[in-house]
């Protein structure tokens, strides 16, 4: 075991250390409606994060555990006691709980609650992110205790470290954290849109709602926006204080973001609907395909009437088979045609099959979503239409 004697760094003493509170804002109302209590270190007038005390490997685990249960009472204490009904957000290694509870049977932040009279409801257990090396069922288990005693639960820093698929499919949070600073650091711009969308999609196919913290900008809350997160966290909105805020204190900042998101996405999608409504002018159902040639024909007949941003133009049959070549623009706007493609399927696709059954009922076309080119790695978007019988029109645009 580390002697606390080695360590020639001052560490915290007990009554040094006190729970500050980062406002946690939601989108549905636009109001405070959380805090996440965070720990700091009150020494000589000056005070500073605890962050670098509690990832400090060479101070022993007992002293960081010590530290962190004498903030977790005074956060859960000092909430109990606070004119709110906000809700608490606490940060619990898996480590800790784990340890704790094989070796006494006990969760001390249960008795905390408890010991001041706060409603359980309003406690968010935040899983940390760590390595863990026990088993992750028995985990699952102990948290489970924390549910069935009337508290939320969240995963933090979703899709980075240790904070695995497993973790979450495991534990079935009810509020799913990613922290834009994290991500942003991590993966390219392509990337890094790309994991956003996929842990909204997780978020939603869960049933849990999406946190998003780091958010220090408003192109970053229009960012949490566009993602359907639910709550968001970050400078833009405070750092972490010693008081509780007005629950309204952002209230109007968020409704004019808002209007200025809602005014931007619905300029975007119009221009996106007079695009789909020019392809529908364009294309006629009627067309007859018998052949391969035929399919090449009708899309040579189209390029001329096509707008510049149509990038590539195929015909497939709704068993996902490619009857026609390959269409494809030029940097001089130029068509190169690969046969090659023929008889390529694309049933493979997730959203092939949905496609096809939707523009069956509607006998119209429609956009998709917006994707990343596996060839070109630009953003797309495919428009797509019946024509001639059970054969279909895929128009690649770029975005």
């Amino acid at each position: 075991m580390k002697e606390l004697s080695r360590y020639t760094e001052p560490v915290p003493l007990e009554h040094e250390v006190k729970p500050y509170f980062q406002p946690i804002v939601s989108m549905q109302t636009q109001r405070i409606v959380a805090y996440e209590s965070l720990g700091r270190w009150e020494q000589n007038g000056q005070v500073r994060s605890l962050g670098p005390f509690f990832q400090n490997p060479d101070i022993p685990d007992e002293r960081h555990l010590a530290i962190d249960r004498v903030l977790r009472e005074r956060a859960i204490e000092y909430m109990a006691q606070a004119d709110s009904d906000s809700k608490l957000f606490i940060n619990l290694k898996p480590s800790w709980i784990y340890q704790r509870f094989q070796a006494t049977g006990e969760l001390p932040t249960l008795h905390y609650i408890a010991r001041h009279g706060l409603d359980p409801s309003r406690v968010v257990v935040e899983i940390t992110e760590e390595e863990f090396q026990g088993r992750l069922d028995e985990l699952s288990s102990i948290i489970e205790r924390y549910r069935r005693a009337g508290c939320m639960i969240a995963i933090d820093d979703i899709g980075s470290g240790y904070s695995n698929y497993d973790r979450i499919a495991s534990i079935r949070p009810h509020i799913l954290k990613i922290d834009l600073k994290l991500l942003k650091k991590s993966a390219t711009h392509v990337g890094y849109e790309a994991v956003l969308n996929s842990f909204s999609i997780l978020a939603s196919q869960m049933g849990s709602s999406l946190l998003v913290e780091g958010v220090e900008t408003k192109r970053d809350l229009h960012q949490a926006l566009k993602v359907g997160a639910r709550y968001v966290q970050g400078f833009l909105f405070s750092e972490a204080r010693a008081a509780l805020q007005p629950s309204t204190a952002y209230e109007a900042m968020l409704q004019e973001e808002l209007s200025e998101y809602t005014r931007q996405e619905l300029a975007k999608h119009r221009s996106l609907f007079a695009v789909m409504e020019s392809l529908n002018d364009l294309v006629s159902g009627e067309a007859v395909i018998e052949s391969e040639a035929d399919a090449d024909s009708l899309i040579e007949e189209l390029l001329e009437s096509v707008e510049d941003h149509v990038v590539k133009v195929y015909i497939c049959r709704e068993d996902g088979r490619q009857i026609s070549s390959n269409f494809r623009r030029r940097e001089g706007c130029d068509w190169e045609i690969d046969p090659g493609y023929r008889g390529a399927n694309w049933i493979w696709r997730p959203y092939f099959i949905p496609n096809i059954l939707q523009m069956n009922h509607q006998r119209q076309g429609n956009l998709s979503q917006v994707y990343t080119d596996l060839d070109s790695s630009r953003p797309m978007q495919t428009y797509s239409c019946p024509i001639g019988g059970k054969h279909y029109l895929f128009l690649d645009l770029v975005v």
